[in-house]
């Protein structure tokens, strides 16, 4: 065998007692196929219904709530009552009509708008442009015992947790 035979053959002699490249190898070799080969049933992208209500998403963020206060120095019981600004709000996609009408002396337009829906497997849902979550207008927190330091981290943690000035925070002992 000649000697340039002998060092390719010595790589890949070297090459194969490496750990490293043969997983290297091999994960290539499987992200080859994953490309190749078809992905399986096709389905067709779901709409989620969200039908939480805003009292709920309120409970929620009194749990969340309570449960962060505790996490104070100082605090063994707290209750929180969150009120909300207003609920979720959702924009729908529209459809909009707009009718001109020139009249001798009257040049009008005349707008309709209608909300444009999405038809998947026979069920039209209304298409969602986007939503927001409702927003909350105040907090009142009852810590039995708590010193005036303790309310005062109370305030600031509220404060920080959403987005509201402290005289929308009332901490009572």
């Amino acid at each position: 065998m000649s000697k340039d035979k002998k060092g390719v053959f010595g790589l890949f002699e070297k090459a194969a007692g490496s750990k490293k490249l043969i997983f290297a190898v091999l994960g290539a070799f499987a992200g080859i196929m994953l490309l190749i080969l078809p992905g399986g049933e096709k389905t067709e992208p779901t709409v989620s219904e969200n039908n939480e209500t805003a009292a709920d998403y309120c409970l929620l963020l009194e749990e969340k709530a309570e449960e962060l206060i505790k996490e104070l120095g100082g605090v063994k019981d707290c209750r929180v009552v969150i009120t909300l600004s207003e609920g979720y709000r959702r924009i729908y996609a529209t459809d909009q009509h707009v009718r001109e009408t020139s009249e001798p002396g009257s040049g009008s337009k005349q707008t309709d708008k209608t909300v444009a829906f999405a038809e998947s497997g026979g069920n039209k849902t209304p298409t969602l442009v986007s939503e927001s979550m409702p927003s909350v207008a105040g907090v009142a927190v009852v810590c039995r015992g708590a010193s005036y330091e303790t309310q005062y981290k109370i305030i600031e943690l509220m404060c920080a947790l959403f987005d509201i000035k402290s005289n929308r925070i009332s901490v009572q002992s």
